[in-house]
C-alpha cells in the first residue's frame, strides 16, 4: 500500500525534473542572448558582422552599390532589402534587435524539428538544445547570419516530413537567398519529393525574385542582381595561395599533397554532390523512413557546403551544430550501438574544441593544420552519419519481423 501510494509522488518528482530541465535549457539560452544584448549595446559593431549587413541595408535604400570587392557582402539584394530597416535606426539598437531575432528563431525552428521530425519529448529536446548552445553562441555573439539559414532549414524538413509543402519549398528558396549555396538542400529535397517540391521550389524562387523588384526600382534591383552572381563568380581568393583560404576538403588534398587544379576541384564538387544525390535517390526507392531521409539529405548538403561549397570560414561550422547533436542523443539513446556513440561523442567534443579554440585563442592564418581539425572532424561526422543510418533501417526492417512473431503467438 506504501509503495502504491509513493507511485503517484514518483511520477510528480520525475514529471517536475524534466520540465526544470526545459525551462533551465531556454534560461541559459536567454539569458546567453541577453547577456550578448547588452555587450553589443554598449559596444557596436565589436566582435560583429551586423555592421556589413547593416551597411548593406543603407545601400539599397539609397540605391548605391551593393557588391564591391568580393567576399564582403555576399547575400542577394533580397537580403540587403531586408537589412535596410536597420540602416533605419540606431547601430547599437539594431545589433540588439538582430541578436533578438537570432535568439528567437533557432529554438523555435529547432522545437518544430525535433517534435515534428522524431517526436522529442521535452526532456529530449532539452537535451538537444544544451548541446547546440555551445556550438552556436559565438555566431550569435558575433551576428552570424548562418543562424538564419540553420532556422530554415530545419523548419524546411520539419514542414516536408507533415507534407507542408509550401512551407517546405519557401524555407528551403529563402535560404538560397541568403548564401547561395544552400540550393544543395533545395536539389536534395527535390531529388526525394519531386514531385511535390521541384515546382514549388522553383515558384518560390522566382516569385521571391519578383517580391523583390517592388522594394525598389527595378532597374536598380535588376543591376544589383546581376553583380552579385558576378561578384560572387569573381571570387579567386581559393587560387591565390597554395593551400586555399578555407577550411574544406581542398584543403584536406593539399596537405596531403595532392595537387588540384581550379577545374579538378569544381569536378570534385559536382561529384560530391551527385553522391549525395545518389544517396537521397537510394533512399527514396527503397522507402526508407521519411525522418530518416530528411535529416540525412540535411546532413548531406550541410556536409557538402562545409567541404565542397566555395568559401567555408570558422564559423560556417555552426551549421553542423544541430545534424552531430541530433547523432549524439542517437548514440547514447541506443545501449546497443556503442559504435555510433564512441563515435558522435568525440565527433561533438571535437567541434566544441575547435569552436573554443577558434573563438577565444588567435590562431596565426598560416597554420594550415589546425585549420584543417574541422573538415576531419566532418569526415568523421560522416561516419557517424553512415552508421546512424544503417541502425535506422536495421530497425526498420526488424520491425515486420517481430510484428509476424507477434501475430504468430496471437493465433
Amino acid at each position: 500500500m506504501i509503495a502504491f501510494r509513493s507511485r503517484p509522488r514518483l511520477l510528480y518528482l520525475v514529471t517536475a525534473a524534466k520540465s526544470r530541465l526545459f525551462l533551465a535549457s531556454l534560461w541559459l539560452w536567454f539569458l546567453s542572448v541577453a547577456i550578448i544584448c547588452v555587450r553589443i549595446y554598449a559596444h557596436p559593431g565589436w566582435h560583429s558582422v551586423f555592421p556589413t549587413y547593416r551597411n548593406a541595408g543603407a545601400a539599397w535604400i539609397h540605391q548605391a552599390q551593393l557588391y564591391g570587392a568580393p567576399g564582403i557582402f555576399l547575400y542577394s539584394p533580397l537580403v540587403a532589402a531586408l537589412f535596410s530597416p536597420f540602416a533605419l535606426i540606431s547601430q547599437n539598437v539594431a545589433e540588439v534587435l538582430w541578436r533578438l531575432l537570432l535568439g528567437l528563431a533557432l529554438p523555435l525552428a529547432l522545437w518544430f524539428n525535433a517534435r515534428t521530425l522524431f517526436d522529442f519529448s521535452k526532456t529530449q529536446f532539452s537535451w538537444l538544445f544544451l548541446l547546440i548552445v555551445p556550438l552556436t553562441l559565438s555566431s550569435l555573439n558575433n551576428g552570424q547570419a548562418n543562424i538564419i539559414i540553420i532556422a530554415l532549414f530545419l523548419v524546411a524538413a520539419g514542414a516536408a516530413s507533415q507534407s507542408r509543402w509550401f512551407t517546405c519549398a519557401f524555407c528551403a528558396a529563402f535560404a538560397v537567398y541568403w548564401k547561395i549555396y544552400p540550393i544543395a538542400f533545395a536539389l536534395l529535397l527535390t531529388v526525394i519529393f519531386p514531385k511535390k517540391l521541384t515546382f514549388r521550389i522553383l515558384l518560390v524562387l522566382i516569385g521571391l525574385f519578383v517580391v523583390s523588384l517592388f522594394f525598389q526600382k527595378p532597374s536598380y534591383t535588376l543591376q544589383q542582381y546581376g553583380d552579385w552572381l558576378v561578384n560572387l563568380a569573381s571570387d579567386r581568393r581559393r587560387a591565390h595561395e597554395y593551400y586555399g583560404r578555407w577550411r574544406d576538403f581542398y584543403l584536406l588534398l593539399r596537405l596531403l599533397g595532392i595537387p588540384i587544379s581550379t577545374m579538378w576541384w569544381t569536378l570534385v564538387e559536382v561529384t560530391a554532390g551527385a553522391l549525395a544525390a545518389a544517396i537521397c535517390i537510394l533512399g527514396t526507392i527503397r522507402h526508407w523512413p521519411r525522418a530518416t531521409l530528411l535529416l540525412g539529405a540535411m546532413s548531406l548538403a550541410i556536409v557538402w557546403m562545409l567541404l565542397f561549397g566555395p568559401a567555408t570560414e570558422a564559423a560556417t561550422y555552426v551549421l553542423i551544430a544541430v545534424p552531430s547533436a541530433y547523432l549524439l542523443i542517437a548514440g547514447w539513446s541506443d545501449v546497443s550501438q556503442p559504435a555510433l556513440r564512441t563515435v558522435s561523442t568525440l565527433t561533438y567534443l571535437g567541434f566544441v574544441s575547435a569552436h573554443i579554440l577558434n573563438s577565444w585563442f588567435p590562431i596565426k592564418k598560416n597554420v594550415y593544420f589546425v585549420h584543417a581539425i574541422q573538415p576531419c572532424l566532418t569526415l568523421c561526422f560522416c561516419a557517424a552519419l553512415f552508421l546512424w543510418w544503417k541502425r535506422q533501417l536495421l530497425n526498420e526492417a526488424e520491425q515486420p519481423c517481430r510484428t509476424s512473431e507477434t501475430s504468430k503467438i496471437q493465433y
